[in-house]
């Protein structure tokens, strides 16, 4: 009987043991892929603020100045100013109860 019992233990054991050395390269192979992903995040980022500036930078509106004008030929681009925009009293008035309520903010405004 008792040799059962340590054969028994002995086989539970190897089977432990085997688990556990399968489920440790299981967990150090998870730990590379997420230090993989976290440099590949990491250069991300890096290339997103690294776009952020030259989105700015080019967007800069003495620069955008400069081409609209150095293009207006084909381009016909032009400063947006007040004037190109409609007032209030331009806009279609919509149904009688809407238009009600407009007009009183309308009114409040001047």
């Amino acid at each position: 009987m008792k040799n059962v019992l340590y054969l028994l233990a002995g086989i539970l054991v190897v089977f432990a043991a085997s688990w556990t050395y399968k489920v440790n390269y299981q967990v150090q192979e998870a730990e590379e892929r997420v230090a993989s992903l976290q440099r590949e995040i990491n250069r991300e980022r890096s290339k997103i603020a690294v776009l952020g500036a030259e989105w700015a930078y080019l967007n800069r509106p003495e620069r955008l100045r400069a081409l609209s004008e150095t293009y207006y030929n084909e381009l016909r681009l032009m400063p947006i100013d007040a004037s190109h925009f409609a007032g209030i009293s331009e806009v279609p008035l919509p149904p009688d109860e809407i238009s009600a309520a407009v007009q009183q903010i309308v009114a409040r405004r001047n």
